[in-house]
Order: structure tokens, then C-alpha cells, then sequence
């Protein structure tokens, strides 16, 4: 079984399947250790009282603050490196974190927990570049999109099946929420280990650690292409995506959940997004809609207005969340197939490592936005998910104003047309 190149050559399906594996083992445990953080922080938890009110915006900041100190050095290494080679070492790493995991939750300290937590958000800084820097060495220029809505399904699905598996885990006990990462990561690193092993993209690149001033230089390369606007529609999805997870856990003690039916409200957008973004890969067939951008922000747009003025009950949440989802699925997957398709392959990592460097900052923004104003505020969903809507709001509208720029970053003709230095 083969997926076929442009030129007629074949590319064994094997090595896409085993990427998808690893990222999926990645993504689960990512989400068991964030989900299990975000339920004990909130309120009704276990460490429901030690961070206040704004806790779950603290524990998301303790997630994106390393890939904004370290996306500028690991996206140069996945060009420099072999990619293969970075992904297994990742792996390797990994293994070692959940066991601190384990022991920190044995312990039931929280401050240990949240130092393992960032470990293990560092380690994924190394693994993202890499990992979505792969996809397109491993399937067709005309299955890019198909491939990235099989790959959006699947590594929501593990987010899905991490965050809700954390609640559920949790009530089994945390020790054993740490043995099972311990497992799914060995589980990663043997899937990984199946990847095929490819050529440097860049093996002359100078890696440097001044990691701001190389995203700036990506950044010079991306400006006046439809590269620069794709990462901004990338930025402000993903910081209003941020903001949900975040707010979503509040209703654990305002419908007196249990840790388990609180894991799955905070999986209900992945399941979603799982499903819209295969629904858009399958849909776009061997092209990319540009059209499906401003769409997903309409629907985006109508389900946080109605999050933010109803009656909250759990069936009619957990139901417009995946709808929000689908939404989000049609919006951010035209994104990503452009962040990977018009670089060409030797700025390609470093394209990704900054998109994500700067989607971090914007994540890390309005986490602490939340953090800060909660005790301000107030704790209440509603008020919250109505910002939301008029942040979607904007980006809808935006959409609607650069829709042909985004429609030309969509052609064929653009494609591999934005190179690195000069």
C-alpha cells in the first residue's frame, strides 16, 4: 500500500503510520498530565484552593512558556538534523519524565508535578517542528491535505482520549495516571523507531541559540507572503482555543461533575475537531480550500455566542462543544496545509518552529489574560465564552478581508515559493 508521489514514484504508507503512531502516543500524554492539572486546580479538586481562581490559566501558561524559549532553536534543529533522528531522542526523553510524573503524583506534591509538567512541555518544544516538518517528507505534494485530515483526526482523537482518560484516571488514583504515561510514551518511542530514516533538510545550517532573533529572520522571509497571514489566522485560532480549555473545567463545580464527566467535556472540542478536520481533508480532495477558513470562524463565532448565553446543562454543552470543534476542524486545517506547503523543504522546519513560537506567545497571552482578570471577573463561564465570540468575531471578519490572499497561498502556483536566507 503506497501513497503517490506527484512525479509517479511511490512512498510506502508504513512510515506516515508510524508517525502518526508516535504523535499520537505524544499527544495522549501531553493531555493525561494537562487534563489532570486542569481538573485538580479547578475548583471542586484536589488542589482546588492552591492556585485560586485563575489556576487553570496558570497551569496553561506552565504548558506554552517553554515552546516560546525554545521553538527557535528546536526549529533550526529539525532542519540541521535528520528528523527521524530528533523524533526518537524525544521519545527516549520522554520515558524518563513520566517517571517523574509518576513519583510526583505518588507524592501528591503539587509543585513537583508542575516542575515534570514543564520537562515535559520543553520536550515536546523538541518534538513539534520534527514531527510536523515530516508529514510532507513522507506523503505526496497532492495527498498533503488528506494526509493532514487524517493526521488532525487522529492526534485529536489522542487529545481527546488523554484529557478524558485523565479525569477518569484520577479517580482510579494519580500514581496509576502516571504508570500508564510511563507506557503509552515506551509505546511512542517503538512506533518511532519505524519512521524512515531520511537526509538533514539543511546539514550546512548554523544552528543558533539566539532563539528570538532567528524567528525574526524566519519572520523578514514570511512578510508579504501569504505565509505571514496564514500564521496569523494560526495565532489567534489557537490563542482563542487556548482560552476554552481554560474556561471549560469552571463548570466542574457549577454541574457538581465528577472528575470523569469533567474529562470529557474537556475532550468534547477534540472530538470535533477530529471529526472537521477529516471531514475537510477528505473534502478538499487533492487541493486546498481556502474557502473553509471563513466558514469554520462563522460557526466558531455562533456556538460561543450561544456557550456564553445559555442555561448551562451538561447534554446541551458537551453537544455544542463538538460543534465548536467541527467548526475550528474546517478553519484550521486549510492553515496548516499552507504553513507546510508554501516553504520550500529547506526553511520548512524553521517555518513551523516560528508559526509555533508565535501561536505559543499567543496562547501564553491569554492564558495569563485569564490568570490575572479571573479574580476579577469572576469564575463564570458565560461572560467568558462571550469574549470568546467577539474574538472569533474578528478573525471572521479578517478572514473575509484577506480571503485572497489566503486563496492565492492556496494555489498550486505558490507552493515551495518562500525560501530561508537569502
Amino acid at each position: 500500500m503506497a501513497i503517490l508521489s506527484e512525479q509517479g514514484g511511490e512512498r510506502p504508507i508504513s512510515g506516515f503510520v508510524a508517525l502518526l503512531v508516535t504523535m499520537g502516543c505524544g499527544a495522549i500524554n501531553d493531555n493525561l498530565l494537562r487534563g489532570a492539572l486542569l481538573l485538580s486546580v479547578a475548583p471542586g479538586g484536589l488542589w482546588g484552593d492552591d492556585l485560586g481562581k485563575g489556576g487553570t490559566g496558570w497551569v496553561t501558561t506552565m504548558l506554552y512558556v517553554p515552546f516560546i524559549l525554545l521553538l527557535g532553536i528546536t526549529g533550526q534543529m529539525a532542519d540541521r538534523y535528520p528528523k527521524r533522528r530528533v523524533i526518537v531522542w524525544t521519545r527516549v526523553v520522554e520515558i524518563g519524565l513520566a517517571g517523574g510524573v509518576t513519583v510526583a503524583l505518588a507524592t501528591q506534591s503539587l509543585p513537583m508535578t508542575c516542575v515534570f509538567f514543564v520537562l515535559l512541555a520543553a520536550q515536546s518544544a523538541f518534538f513539534s517542528p520534527a514531527k510536523y516538518g515530516s508529514v510532507p517528507e513522507l506523503v505526496s505534494d497532492r495527498n498533503l491535505s488528506r494526509a493532514n485530515g487524517v493526521l488532525s483526526m487522529l492526534t485529536n482523537m489522542a487529545i481527546i482520549l488523554g484529557v478524558a482518560a485523565a479525569g477518569v484516571l484520577l479517580e482510579v488514583g494519580p500514581v496509576f495516571l502516571g504508570l500508564i504515561m510511563v507506557a503509552v510514551a515506551t509505546v511512542s518511542l517503538v512506533s518511532s523507531l519505524f519512521i524512515p530514516a531520511g537526509c538533514a533538510a539543511d546539514p550546512s545550517l548554523r544552528v543558533s541559540a539566539r532563539t528570538f532573533t532567528a524567528h525574526v529572520r524566519v519572520l523578514r522571509r514570511m512578510w508579504g507572503t501569504p505565509l505571514i497571514h496564514a500564521t496569523a489566522a494560526w495565532c489567534w485560532f489557537y490563542a482563542i482555543g487556548s482560552l476554552v480549555i481554560t474556561i471549560v473545567p469552571l463548570w466542574r463545580e457549577r454541574m457538581e461533575l465528577s472528575d470523569a464527566a469533567a474529562g470529557a467535556m474537556l475532550a468534547a472540542p477534540g472530538i470535533g475537531i477530529g471529526v472537521g478536520g477529516l471531514i475537510a481533508g477528505l473534502g478538499s480532495g487533492d487541493r486546498i480550500r481556502a474557502v473553509l477558513i471563513p466558514i469554520g470562524a462563522a460557526g466558531m463565532t455562533v456556538t460561543f455566542v450561544l456557550l456564553g448565553v445559555m442555561e448551562p446543562a451538561y447534554v446541551p454543552v458537551l453537544v455544542l462543544l463538538v460543534a465548536c470543534g467541527i467548526f475550528a476542524g474546517f478553519y484550521v486545517l486549510p492553515v496548516l496545509a499552507m504553513l507546510q506547503h508554501l516553504p520550500v523543504t529547506t526553511f520548512r522546519a524553521r517555518t513551523v518552529g516560528t508559526a509555533n513560537f508565535a501561536t505559543y506567545l499567543a496562547m501564553a497571552a491569554s492564558a495569563i489574560l485569564f490568570g490575572v482578570a479571573a479574580p476579577v471577573v469572576g469564575g463564570e463561564p458565560g461572560p467568558w465564552f462571550l469574549g470568546c465570540a467577539v474574538a472569533m468575531g474578528c478573525v471572521l471578519v479578517l478572514s473575509l478581508v484577506r480571503r485572497r490572499v489566503m486563496q492565492a497561498g492556496a494555489c498550486p502556483a505558490s507552493f515551495a515559493s518562500v525560501g530561508g536566507d537569502p
